[in-house]
C-alpha cells in the first residue's frame, strides 16, 4: 500500500500517522462485486491498491456504457464529491479481486490544526492524481468524438502504442467496444477489414501497425 501514488514522498512513519488521522480504510472485493453502486451515498475518495475495477453506467433501457477502467494507483470518487454530489450516478464493479483504500474526502482536503507537512503532501498527491484522471478522461472524449467506427479504434491505439510496433491495450473485445460505445459486433468486422487491408495485426488485445 505504501508504493502507490497517493503516498508519493511520503515516509512510511507518516503514512500511519495518516492513517490514524484521517481514518483510511481498505476493503478487499471479489470479482464482479460491487465496490460503488449508482444512487449510493458517497462522501469518499478511492484508490485502487491491486486488481481492476470498472466504471460504468446505465441508461433507462439497460445499455450500459464503460466511462473508464481503473487499475492499480488509479482514483475515483473525486469527479463525485469534487461536484458535491451525494449520491453515485455511476457503478464501478470489480473485474477481478481488487483491493480498495478508502478516504473520507473532508478529512482528506481539510489540514488538520498542525498543519502536518505529511498532510499537505497528501493532499498534493491527491490533486495530482486527480488531474491525470481528468487528462485520460478528456483523451476518452476525443477518442469516441470521432466520426467513424474506424477513426476510433485508430484513435484508441495511438493512444497505446507510444511509437511502438507491436503493444497491448488493457481491453478485451467487449470491454473495447464499451469503451469506444460501438457496437461489438461491428467493431469486430471493421478490425477485421483493417486487417485484410494491410493497416495492422492483431490477437486478442495485442496489436501491430503495419
Amino acid at each position: 500500500m505504501l508504493q502507490i501514488d497517493l503516498f508519493e514522498n511520503v515516509q512510511n512513519n507518516e503514512v500511519l500517522e495518516l492513517l490514524k488521522c484521517i481514518g483510511i480504510k481498505t476493503k478487499v472485493f471479489r470479482k464482479n462485486a460491487f465496490i460503488l453502486k449508482a444512487g449510493s451515498k458517497i462522501d469518499y475518495l478511492a484508490v485502487i491498491l491491486g486488481g481492476r475495477a470498472v466504471m460504468s453506467k446505465t441508461d433507462s433501457f439497460g445499455k450500459q456504457t464503460v466511462i473508464e477502467e481503473l487499475k492499480m494507483n488509479d482514483i475515483f470518487g473525486h469527479n463525485i464529491v469534487c461536484c458535491g454530489l451525494d449520491k453515485s450516478p455511476v457503478d464501478v464493479i470489480a473485474e477481478n479481486e481488487c483491493e480498495v483504500l478508502f478516504l473520507p474526502f473532508e478529512k482528506v482536503v481539510t489540514p488538520c490544526e498542525k498543519l502536518c507537512p505529511y498532510h499537505l503532501q497528501l493532499i498534493k498527491n491527491v490533486m495530482k492524481m486527480i488531474s491525470k484522471r481528468n487528462s485520460l478522461l478528456n483523451d476518452k472524449i476525443d477518442i469516441i468524438g470521432q466520426k467513424t467506427t474506424r477513426d476510433k479504434i485508430m484513435a484508441l491505439l495511438e493512444t497505446y502504442h507510444n511509437g511502438q510496433k507491436v503493444f497491448s491495450i488493457p481491453y478485451s473485445r467487449e470491454e473495447m467496444a464499451k469503451f469506444l460505445c460501438v457496437d461489438r459486433s461491428a467493431m469486430s468486422r471493421e478490425l477485421c477489414r483493417m486487417r485484410d487491408e494491410g493497416i495492422l495485426k492483431f490477437s486478442k488485445n495485442h496489436f501491430e501497425i503495419l
